[in-house]
């Protein structure tokens, strides 16, 4: 009787013991926001990007991040116009118009020719994000990272028509019709976590993506960033 008691709490103990060493091990989570300054040669005029991201703790240093982010509300200045000095009849030419279509068209008997410009005036980016994030520790307060993975985005783009005389003058600027577009580009960044207080980072990066569409002409980014990251 006694020795079927003692097999009995053994192998309750060792049923135990293996319960708790196949529970997987919790390294929690994250949530943060950041600004981000935008860098590009593509945009005449770009605003503040904003992102939230969020997610688990895989290991001590590789984490998984979700997020959301907006790029902000980014514009193309008109195209500028060079006519000739002597002859109205010849269309003008364009400059700052690569991003947009062009259709010049000579004048004749006394009328000046035309250029006609179709193009992008300004969108607005959105974009959901996945990534993988890993981590070096430098001190107990501070570690860098690297991460890369994927930006899906989809873009309302406002178009504009205006149209270019050979005299110099203006036709009225109207807008057309909008355009949704959309796709999934590559996003990479590093940075660094420092924290100054318990469960709380400051989070500043550098990530590099870019936009391309239909209706978007290939334009990469670079993205400076700071904000604030809590771990639970």
């Amino acid at each position: 009787m006694r020795i079927s008691a003692t097999l009995t709490a053994l192998t309750l103990a060792l049923a135990a013991n293996s319960a708790a060493a196949a529970k997987p091990e919790s390294f929690g989570g994250f949530l943060g926001m950041t600004g981000s300054y935008i860098q590009t040669d593509g945009i005449d005029n770009t605003d503040f990007a904003a992102k939230i991201v969020f997610g688990p703790n895989i290991t001590e240093n590789l984490a998984l991040e979700f997020g959301l982010m907006d790029f902000g509300r980014m514009s193309y200045d008109d195209p500028t116009p060079v006519t000739s000095d002597t002859d109205a009849s010849v269309a003008p030419i364009l400059r700052n118009a690569g991003q947009g279509e062009v259709d010049r068209n000579a004048g004749s008997d006394g009328v000046p020719g035309e250029t006609i410009y179709t193009g992008p005036e300004s969108y607005q980016a959105r974009s959901i994000l996945l990534n993988l994030r890993y981590n070096f520790t430098y001190t107990d307060t501070l570690d860098f990272f690297v991460k890369g993975g994927a930006s899906a985005w989809i873009a309302d783009v406002e178009r504009t028509q205006v149209t270019y005389y050979g005299d110099g003058t203006y036709g009225v600027k109207r807008d057309v019709r909008d355009n949704e577009t959309s796709g999934v580009e590559l996003i990479t960044g590093a940075g660094l976590l420092w924290n100054p207080w318990a469960g709380l980072n400051v989070r500043a990066e550098i990530e590099s993506t870019s936009l391309d569409s239909f209706y978007i002409e290939p334009t990469s980014f670079f993205l400076y960033s700071l904000g604030l990251q809590y771990e639970f």
